[in-house]
């Protein structure tokens, strides 16, 4: 007789196959990607009557609106991605938009320019027609929902979508839908680094993309071919951005002038310099935050150095003159009358003497006055093309002045200046080098991260400092040029030897009174720094400043300027 199954096993049998029935089910799902679409307007965040700004590969958090039946465009998407050059100075009520050559100025005060601008509870928009007019770039509407799409960025990565597929919101197959693709359609890549390979931010299996109609997301890597550079022809409104690059290497002598017996002395003053091709004279100084300038311009000057072979570069700062502090000038830059007013006297006494450029050496730009400053280059910049006047712009390394935006100022000026020292001052806390050699180094390599090397010069330092630390422990320093560094340590017995860290001549003493530092700038650290400005392939180098050298660096210097 056949034994009866048992209950129990037969129970246990079915919990196995459901068991497996369901852990099959699961892996299964686990591995099927969603079919799910994401809501639009979720997508963009957009409510009742928004419209979303797309630029590229930059989704704005904020929005537009139609308004009176013209698309307008809020001023902060327009700033962030479309175009930076179109400014609202909100204490005048001025838009202000510049082009290579003009300043196109609307008064939003009196209403007058409502066609182009409007205030809606406390929010600027402009027309969309305003921004076409004066912007590079194409526009397209789309509905459902209501959206704009930039296109102003005419050389990028792309990849062609080899199979229908997918753009998901987020990397994961489970990540809803924002848009479906077909084989054949051609998407931005913005994952890509600048020399093709991956960025750091990639993530493995699935590349970060854009598409024409304005959805941004991912998608899996097996259905894109090949990154590729796309490139399109166009022309601009506006018209393009033009730059005097001399060909040959610059060296650039700063000439500090404080009066006009400075500009006179001119002759004894290049007695022993050898190879410079370019003189960059302090001219002009702040005087007030009004825009008064104090001007040494001197056409005698200019007919002397262009009788040598010299181009001169007026240099126009914000610390010699009557006024020196951040506040006076972030009060200056930020008032459209005062920024005309330097500009024109500027403009106006160069062409008066037959200088040859301008180089701006304003270096109490903080962080808050950074786009008055930005703004101040760009007027600037305009006056200078149309008078064919060469403009650089000196900025601080950017590990101490982050905030500039040397990609902008090198887009609309000629040159950027780097000025490589004072990476330790007067008032440092620790004694140090006023440019050691990774110092420099990382003052190149970070400046190149923005700004083309054919438009990039590295100053360099003439001066050192030598450190005193007395009974207080606090170092104090006095700044010394070459020859008087040199006949200080040698006066002194000071033991000197080669410091491969710094790339520098150090020396020090102890005496019974205090205990005595410098890293001595000279021939052999000059070549150093001159080797880095060679291998990176920079413009040139400028030198701060011309009387504080030995005679011997100009043959250094010009070395490695062939």
């Amino acid at each position: 007789m056949k034994k009866k199954a048992s209950p129990v096993k037969a129970v246990l049998l079915l919990a196995a196959v459901v068991a497996v029935a369901g852990i099959i089910t699961f892996f299964i799902d686990r591995n099927t990607p969603t079919k799910t679409h994401m809501d639009l307007s979720q997508y963009y965040g957009v409510s009742d009557g928004d419209i979303a700004v797309i630029a590229g590969a930059d989704v704005s958090k904020t929005f537009g609106k139609n308004i009176d039946g013209k698309t307008f465009i809020d001023y902060s998407s327009v700033s962030s991605y479309v175009n930076p050059r179109i400014f609202y100075d909100a204490s005048a009520q001025l838009l202000i938009t510049t082009t290579p050559t003009d300043k196109i100025t609307l008064n939003l005060a009196d209403g007058s320019a409502s066609s182009d601008a409007r205030t809606v509870d406390g929010t600027l928009y402009i027309s969309l027609d305003f921004i076409t007019k004066y912007t590079d770039m194409e526009s397209t509407a789309y509905t459902d929902p209501d959206r704009i799409v930039i296109k102003n960025d005419w050389d990028y990565a792309a990849a062609d979508v080899k199979e229908d597929a997918c753009i998901r919101y987020k990397a994961g197959i489970k990540s809803p839908i924002i848009e479906d693709v077909t084989a054949g359609q051609t998407l931005r890549v913005t994952d890509a680094a600048s020399d093709g390979t991956a960025s750091d931010g990639k993530i493995s299996g699935w590349t970060h993309v854009a598409s024409d109609s304005g959805f941004v997301g991912y998608i899996e890597d097996k259905y894109l071919g090949s990154e590729y550079e796309k490139k399109t022809d166009h022309t601009s409104p506006v018209g393009a951005y033009t730059h005097i690059e001399k060909d040959y290497k610059i060296n650039m002598a700063f000439h500090q002038t404080t009066s006009q017996a400075s500009n006179a002395a001119l002759d004894t003053s290049l007695a022993n310099v050898t190879g410079i091709n370019t003189l960059a004279p302090t001219w002009f100084f702040l005087d007030s935050d009004d825009g008064s300038l104090t001007s040494l311009v001197s056409s005698t000057y200019v007919q002397k150095a262009h009788d040598k072979g010299y181009e001169v570069w007026a240099v126009v700062n914000d610390f010699d003159g009557k006024v020196n502090t951040n506040t006076d000038t972030k009060a200056a830059l930020s008032s459209e009358p005062a920024r005309v007013k330097i500009i024109g006297t500027v403009i106006s006494d160069v062409k008066t003497a037959g200088a040859d450029g301008v180089n701006v050496d304003f270096e109490n730009v903080t962080e808050e006055c950074a786009p008055y400053f930005l703004e101040f280059i760009r007027e600037l910049s305009v006056e200078c093309r149309n008078a064919g006047l060469v403009l650089s712009v000196d900025n601080y390394v950017p590990t101490y002045t982050e905030y500039l935006d040397r990609t902008e100022q090198a887009a609309v000026a000629d040159y950027v200046v780097c000025m490589c020292y004072d990476e330790h001052t007067s008032g440092s806390k620790e004694a140090g080098s006023v440019a050691s050699l990774p110092f420099v180094k990382k003052g190149i390599e970070d400046t190149l991260s923005e700004v083309p090397a054919a438009q990039t010069v590295i100053a360099i330092p003439f001066f050192t400092r030598l450190w005193t630390t007395g009974s207080s422990k606090t170092p104090e320093s006095k700044a010394y040029g070459m020859s008087e560094a040199e006949a200080f340590v040698t006066d002194h017995n000071m033991a000197k030897y080669w410091d491969k860290d710094t790339g520098q001549n150090y020396a020090e003493l102890q005496d019974s009174d205090a205990y005595y530092q410098i890293w001595l700038e000279d021939a052999e650290s000059i070549a150093e720094k001159m080797k880095l400005i060679k291998d990176a392939g920079c413009a040139g180098a400028a030198e701060w400043k011309m009387g504080l050298e030995t005679s011997d660096i100009w043959g250094v210097i010009s070395q490695y300027l062939k």
